[in-house]
């Protein structure tokens, strides 16, 4: 299992990182920035589990409204519409998951270390790949601030971050949900299938297999 660049196809480093349940560890992988215009902002990684011949481009976009305080999301797979919600309260919000094999796994996003300054959004984000419910990868996008002043990047602080539990976020309208026929290899029930990348794909995706 691993996230890579959906541009270069380049695998992510990962390391070792306390997500807040002990005995067990999660990895985490860092090194993506999100693409910004204006108050909305798409963040993409590739994520490639060989165990369930599974290789998706993932992206989540979200847009900021500054006088609600509040953020509505829309999460992607492949560029199909997979959720899309109303407006979620900016202030602490819960992780929004998507099941994607059940009782497998499903795709989080995290958001966390969000305040304003000035008329300057500042926001972080994570995507988790959970397995039966536990966050066996995470991937730490570039935060990101917003607003009046441009859009600039920064790194995520460099501690282990606590996860939440995973709960209900407080929605502030109707959420929309996307009908999606998926390709076969997606909906199949999971086993022990070979990868579809090529060797030379292989060599570029470094893999924590499970």
């Amino acid at each position: 299992m691993t996230y890579y660049d959906p541009t270069t196809r380049l695998g992510l480093k990962g390391k070792l990182e306390n997500v807040g349940r002990d005995p067990l560890s999660g990895v985490a992988f860092r090194g993506i920035a999100c693409n910004c215009e204006g108050p909305t902002c798409s963040c993409c990684a590739g994520v490639n589990i060989t165990t369930f011949n599974f290789d998706r481009r993932a992206c989540t976009n979200f847009t900021y409204f500054p006088e609600d305080f509040a953020v509505n999301v829309t999460f992607m797979v492949n560029d199909k519409v997979l959720l899309k919600t109303g407006l979620l309260s900016a202030k602490n919000p819960e992780p929004i998951c998507m099941p994607f094999y059940l009782p497998f796994i499903s795709f989080c996003m995290r958001f966390f270390d969000i305040y304003t300054s000035g008329k300057n959004l500042h926001a972080c984000m994570d995507l988790e790949t959970r397995v039966v419910n536990w966050p066996i990868l995470v991937l730490h996008f570039d935060c990101v601030k917003i607003g009046a002043d441009g859009i600039s990047w920064m790194k995520p602080e460099d501690f282990n971050i606590l996860h939440a539990e995973v709960g209900k976020p407080e929605i502030c309208g109707p959420e929309e949900y996307d009908h999606v026929d998926f390709e076969p290899d997606s909906t199949e029930t999971p086993s022990n299938q070979t990868s579809t990348l090529t060797p030379e794909e292989e060599d570029h995706i470094g893999q924590l297999k499970l």
